[in-house]
Parts: C-alpha cells; structure tokens; sequence
C-alpha cells in the first residue's frame, strides 16, 4: 500500500456529518476528514502487514488528522518489531500529537507494552516529567492502558503519577483520569494517592470518581 492509495482510501471513507461531530469534541481542529475510528484500525492493521517503516517514514510530514493517527497506530500493530523498533518509532511520533484524540487512540494500540513493562516505565519517565501537554498526556494514558489492568502495577502508577508537572488540561486532566482508575480498582493500594495530587487534579479525579457511577471493588 503507498502513501497515495492509502489516502485515497481514506478520502472515500469520509463521512460529512462525522468529521462535523469529531470537530466538535476536538477544540481547534480543523483538519479532519470524518473517518471512523474502526476504520482506521482496519487500515492501519492492513499497512502495518504490508510496508510498515516505508509507510511510517513516508507519512512523517503530513499533517491530517487521521494520517497522523493511522501513522501513530504502526509501531502498535507491526507484528514483527523489536521493542526497540517500536519504541524508537515512539519516540519519533510523540511529538505529532497535538489533541487528545489522536494521544489515546495510538496509546489503546501498543499492546506490546504490556510484555516489557520496565523497560517501557523507563521510556515514559521523560514524557511524563516533560513541561509539554501531550507529551505527558501520551505517558500518562499508555500507564493507564497497558499498567492499571495489573495490581502489581498500581503502587508504582500511582507513584509515576506524581511527576507530571504539565500545565495543560489534557495532562492534568489524563492524571485524573488514571488516578480515578486507581482508586477505583485498587482502595488500598494507594489509599493516599488523592491527597498528594496538585489540587486542581484533585477536583478533577473526584469529578471523574463521581461520573463513574462506579463503588471501589471490594478487598478481603
């Protein structure tokens, strides 16, 4: 698949109305074609087994929405990848994220983290210590993904937590999200997450905690 045909593939599932909706929840977007989510998958699914790193190097510079996030899928559904090939295409394509919708939907794809865990903490560190919104927003919701679904996992969330120092919302708001989770899932094994959070986070995670409409799981 070229970079043309995969295009064109694209061009012809846009959906009018839908790119009008997705506007809608992403503020300041304007280039959007109103491609479904799960038909992005299926086209990122179907490049990533024919020319992966031809199609990841060649779509570095384009700037639609939805190439941005197909592109951002690869390093995720390359079959064949060294954790290093996936990592380094990470580090590559962070820095194209430029709303929420494109940081989680490409974090949901890199199941690949769950096996080499350690490893991938320690590619996280910078992000989630970084100064930049999304940046720290795609550390944050790749430990909530791949981290929070794993009880041995929640102590040392609940501590990388604690390092985001981003302003922006969507960070503060992605620490909420996953401090939520926490607490959710897991009371006890961090029962004083909430305290230690900035304050502005600590409304936001209650927010989310009440929006759950969900009750702690119980502990023997």
């Amino acid at each position: 698949m070229t970079a043309a045909e995969l295009k064109a593939e694209l061009t012809a599932l846009a959906e009018p109305t839908y790119r009008n909706f997705t506007a809608s929840l992403i503020p300041g977007e304007k280039d959007i074609l109103g491609v479904r989510l799960p038909q992005l998958r299926r086209l990122a699914r179907q490049a990533a087994r024919q020319n992966a790193q031809e199609l990841f190097s060649t779509l570095r510079d384009e700037h639609g929405m939805e190439i941005i996030m197909l592109r951002g899928m690869l390093p995720g559904y390359t079959r064949k990848a060294t954790l290093n090939d996936r990592l380094t295409a990470l580090k590559d394509f962070v820095p194209s994220i430029r709303n929420w919708s494109i940081c989680d939907s490409c974090c949901a794809t890199y199941l690949f983290m769950r096996e080499h865990r350690r490893e991938v903490l320690t590619f996280l560190r910078d992000y989630l210590s970084s100064d930049k919104e999304f940046h720290a927003r795609f550390a944050v919701v790749c430990l909530l993904h791949h981290f929070v679904c794993d009880e041995e996992w929640a102590g040392e969330v609940a501590q990388q937590l604690l390092r985001v120092q981003a302003e922006g919302y969507y960070a503060r708001m992605a620490v909420a999200w996953c401090a939520c989770e926490l607490l959710l899932r897991y009371p006890n094994t961090c029962p004083d997450l909430l305290s230690r959070l900035p304050e502005d986070i600590q409304r936001l995670t209650l927010r989310k905690i009440r929006e759950s409409r969900r009750k702690p799981k119980p502990h023997n």
